[in-house]
């Protein structure tokens, strides 16, 4: 089937009959960790995370062989039960909207993607890590959600503790104690911890931009993400002041002055029993800038992948609500004036702040 064609064809959820993602467009070469190794105290492989912590900021993570290995059957099973809610009718999920917090349905086309008001072209539900544990109904969720609450805290309390073990790791190499992150991101706090479900529908046209997650970094510490089709895009610099002047990859090809620029570059998805992890804004700031989070976006997947529903499941490691991101204090953090007019600021402030940025309301 032709990519410059409409991919309006709906497929159901089944990694096994999606197509390899394409050889022939730019992407960017991600360092991969093995989570068994890391636990048991590999050295070597804790120095080369550091370096990747603080370079880019995003690698892929292995979980053959370690105790997290069940998380991939989890996530597809989580992807399935994802298909069933993007499936209910509008007016249904409409019923679960973000209201007075990040945590709901937002449905496609609610934000704007550039200052010329383009809309975004994906869906997604966001489920409270708070909502699951304490068995709040702060934040109503559908009843084929709440029939999966087992599912859900399983892969919750999974995600978590992988995001924490590489906190911990880096707290180490930064002259912390190995829990020296945790006092901040208790599990049993509250905090804006959650999975979120997304939905992409197949791609309109093979022209890019076609934005479904407008480029961003991540708001809190660390990210867990699982998908399995193409889409996710990262920026070629690594600092963050190079975002201006956008050059969209697809425009670039083929062309060597222009690739040269920075651009958007293509993240392959994970091979199976791998997970993407990214770090967040609070993990900069906590760490006066040291460690790189990096600036990426979400379009629909390329080639023939983009014949498919997309399908993404995320956990968002974030600090608690209460606790204050200013730099901590270790021999390796650098001593930096730059985030003093943050230093009262607050988890939850920070977070409500950031996603107004990226136009999500949270009005009361």
């Amino acid at each position: 089937m032709s990519t410059s064609g409409p991919h309006a064809k709906r497929a159901t959820f089944d990694p096994s009959k999606y197509p390899p993602f394409p050889k022939d467009i730019p992407t960017v070469k991600l360092d991969t960790f093995s989570f068994a190794e890391l636990q048991q105290g590999d050295e070597a492989l804790q120095d080369r995370l550091f370096h990747a912590c603080k370079v880019r900021g995003f690698f892929y993570l292995a979980l053959n062989g370690s105790d997290m290995s069940s998380m991939q059957r989890d996530c597809d099973d989580i992807a399935r039960l994802s298909e069933k809610v993007f499936d209910l009718p509008e007016e249904e999920k409409e019923k679960f909207p973000m209201r007075g917090s990040l945590f709901g349905y937002k449905r496609l086309g609610a934000t704007k993607t550039d200052a010329q008001g383009t809309p975004d072209s994906a869906s997604f539900f966001n489920i409270a890590k708070d909502a699951i544990f304490d068995n709040t109904d702060r934040w109503p969720l559908p009843s084929i959600i709440l029939q999966e609450k087992q599912l859900i805290r399983r892969h919750m309390a999974n995600a978590h503790r992988i995001g924490m073990k590489i906190m911990s790791v880096l707290a180490t190499k930064i002259g912390l104690p190995e829990d020296g992150f945790e006092p901040y991101h208790r599990l049993a706090e509250e905090s804006g911890d959650h999975i979120r479900m997304t939905h992409g529908p197949p791609r309109a046209t093979a022209h890019l931009p076609e934005i479904q997650t407008p480029g961003h970094t991540d708001f809190g510490t660390i990210t867990i993400l699982f998908n399995w089709l193409g889409g996710l895009q990262m920026w070629s610099e690594s600092s963050r002041d190079s975002f201006d002047n956008v050059v969209d990859p697809d425009a670039t090809a083929g062309s060597n002055s222009e690739s040269e620029k920075p651009r958007w570059l293509w993240v392959e998805p994970p091979p199976p029993n791998h997970a993407i992890v990214n770090l967040g804004d609070a993990a900069v700031k906590f760490t006066g800038g040291l460690f790189c989070s990096g600036r990426h976006r979400v379009v629909p997947a390329p080639g023939e992948q983009g014949r498919f529903d997309r399908y993404s499941i995320v956990y968002f490691v974030r600090p608690e609500d209460k606790a204050v991101l200013r730099r901590l204090e270790a021999p390796g953090i650098p001593k930096t004036e730059a985030l003093k007019e943050e230093d009262e600021t607050t988890a939850k402030e920070w977070i409500n702040k950031q996603a107004k940025g990226l136009g999500y309301s949270i009005a009361q």
